[in-house]
C-alpha cells in the first residue's frame, strides 16, 4: 500500500463496516458492487479488519463482530453541520442573475436559502422546493416528471425534456458517492440520469459532498472527476484525500467546517 491510498484504503473499510451495520451480513461480490472495486480487494479488506478482530468470516459471508462498529455514528449519519458549512460556502460562489441547476442532493437544497444574489433563477428536480425560500427578486423552477418517495425525486422523460431546455451557468450537484474508479454516483439510474444532463447543459460542475462520500461508489455514475471544477466538503477529507481526488482529475478542492 502506497502512503497516498492509505486514506481511501482506510475510509473503504469502514464503509465496509458501516453496511456490516446496517445489514448485518454480506459478501465479498455484494461489498465489491457497492464500493465500486474489486473482488481481491475487498477479500483482501476484510482480511485486515479479521486480523483487527472487527469481522468474522461465515461461510461466504462476513459479519461484524460483536461490540465493533465503524467510526462514523451510524451509516446514515446525516453531518449536518458540514452540510450547512458546505452549503453556505457554496452560495457564497453565486453571483447576480446567474441561472443554477441544483439536484435533489440535501445539501445543495440547502445552498437555496443561503443565497444572497440576486436575480437567481434556480432549476430544480426536487418535488421539495416548494417549500424552500426563494433567492432574492430571482425564482425557482422545478422540472416535474415522475415523483419517487421518499425525497421528492423528479425523473422521466418530463423532467429531462425540461432540463433539455436550459443552458445553465452552473449546476451544483450532490452525490451518493465519490471513487476514484467509478467517478460520481448516485444511488438510482433515474437519479443519475437527470443528474447527468444538468452537468451536460452547465458552463460548470460544482459538486456538494461531505468526507463521508469518499471512497464510496453507489450504483449509478453520473460524471467523471474531471468534470469537477470544484469539490465542496469538509475538514474530515485530509490532505492525502485531497491529493489523491486532484490526481484522479477533480480541478480544486475546498474543504470547510
Amino acid at each position: 500500500m502506497t502512503e497516498k491510498s492509505r486514506p481511501f484504503v482506510e475510509q473503504r473499510r469502514q464503509n465496509i463496516l458501516a453496511i456490516l451495520e446496517q445489514r448485518g451480513r454480506a459478501n465479498v461480490t455484494d461489498l465489491a458492487e457497492r464500493l465500486g472495486t474489486s473482488a481481491l480487494t475487498i477479500r483482501r479488506d476484510l482480511t485486515a479488519l479479521e486480523e483487527r478482530g472487527e469481522v468474522e468470516r461465515r461461510y461466504g459471508e462476513a459479519v461484524l463482530v460483536a461490540g465493533a462498529s465503524s467510526r462514523t455514528e451510524a451509516p446514515a449519519s446525516p453531518y449536518e453541520q458540514q452540510k450547512e458549512a458546505i452549503a453556505q460556502a457554496a452560495a457564497e460562489l453565486v453571483e447576480d442573475n446567474e441561472l443554477l441547476f441544483i439536484n435533489t442532493s440535501s445539501t445543495a437544497l440547502e445552498l437555496i436559502a443561503h443565497i444572497q444574489a440576486t436575480g437567481v433563477t434556480v432549476v430544480t428536480n426536487s418535488a421539495l422546493a416548494q417549500g424552500l425560500p426563494i433567492p432574492p427578486e430571482g425564482m425557482i423552477l422545478v422540472t416535474g416528471g415522475e415523483v419517487r418517495a421518499p425525497r421528492g425525486v423528479l425523473s422521466g422523460e418530463f423532467a429531462l425534456a425540461n432540463v433539455r431546455s436550459v443552458s445553465a451557468t452552473t449546476c451544483f450537484v450532490g452525490c451518493a458517492g465519490i471513487s476514484t474508479v467509478t467517478g460520481i454516483t448516485s444511488n438510482t439510474q433515474q437519479e443519475a440520469t437527470v443528474n447527468s444532463l444538468m452537468v451536460e447543459r452547465s458552463d460548470r460542475m460544482i459538486l456538494l459532498a461531505d468526507s463521508s462520500k469518499l471512497g464510496i461508489a453507489a450504483g449509478f455514475t453520473y460524471a467523471s472527476l474531471d468534470r469537477v471544477a470544484l469539490l465542496i466538503t469538509d475538514t474530515g477529507a485530509t490532505d492525502e484525500d485531497v491529493e489523491i481526488l486532484k490526481e484522479a482529475g477533480i480541478h480544486e478542492v475546498l474543504r470547510v467546517g
